[in-house]
């Protein structure tokens, strides 16, 4: 068998940096939610989160000794052990043929990237359901008031305001809340703008992130209105391979990413529950 490197199956373009950059731009939740790949440097692969419970402010008075809080705290252990490739073949005879079209290498190799970090969009994703607070029903189209109550539930958890997002379907957003006046017609106020235009933007002043990807769980959209922090995640950076193998007179190419998400804050992830069609 011999051995060789993509960079010389696939002309230098398609190098691991310009993998790992068109693999970040397509991850849509994860490069909203905390990420702790930075930590993984040295082949790390877990990374360990303290959980530290609110301290108490006392009163001290003149000459009198500090109140000690004593903490209960905890860690949360993500461990990045989640392994997806995605590998195609590339026959001997069609080697020259393709190594001379940018065109068609640039297609095969976004296809193995975006396909890859969907397995990890999709790994996130997954976590939304699992959020203790819940708004909706899977009886039910999105409403006003579902909106409204995932943003009391963040609020009453003392979840900060800024780096907050709802993460909706495009059905939640283009069946269920562009059918209401408030988010769709200027005629709602004459003073001011509506909530939420015809082109996405804010719920209440939240970012609405859409993604096809959001799936369903027993009827119910696994969406969710989330702080940044409610999910941390962290994955290795993209790895390229080839070999190519005799038997089959093909070149194999792979590539692959370890990753692993965890729920880091339960109260600040509020998972919105409605029909899902």
């Amino acid at each position: 068998m011999t051995n060789t490197t993509l960079a010389n199956v696939l002309p230098l373009v398609w190098t691991k940096t310009k993998m790992n950059n068109f693999y970040r731009e397509k991850l849509v939740c994860a490069n909203f939610f905390t990420d702790l790949s930075s930590e993984l440097e040295g082949g790390a692969r877990s990374v360990y989160i303290p959980n530290i419970t609110q301290m108490t402010a006392h009163a001290k008075a003149d000459a009198s000794v500090v109140t000690i809080n004593a903490n209960t705290d905890g860690v949360i252990t993500l461990t990045v052990d989640t392994i997806y490739e995605c590998s195609f073949a590339i026959e001997a005879v069609d080697k020259p043929q393709i190594q001379k079209s940018y065109n068609y290498i640039n297609t095969l190799m976004q296809n193995a990237a975006y396909t890859v970090a969907g397995a990890y969009e999709d790994a996130i994703i997954a976590l939304f359901d699992n959020f203790s607070q819940v708004v909706g029903t899977s009886a039910a189209a999105l409403a006003d008031s579902n909106v409204r109550r995932a943003i009391q539930y963040l609020d009453e958890a003392s979840a900060p305001q800024s780096d907050r997002a709802f993460f909706l379907t495009p059905k939640q957003v283009w069946s269920d809340l562009m059918a209401l006046d408030k988010f769709s017609s200027n005629s709602y106020t004459p003073t001011a703008n509506p909530i939420m235009t015809g082109h996405l933007g804010y719920l209440y002043g939240i970012p609405v992130i859409v993604s096809e990807r959001i799936g369903a769980t027993n009827g119910s959209a696994q969406s969710c209105l989330a702080h940044k922090d409610a999910i941390v995640h962290a994955h290795t950076v993209v790895d390229l391979q080839s070999n190519y193998i005799p038997q089959y007179m093909s070149t194999l190419c792979t590539a692959y990413s370890v990753f692993g998400v965890i729920e880091n804050r339960d109260t600040s992830g509020v998972w919105i529950k409605t029909a899902d069609a």
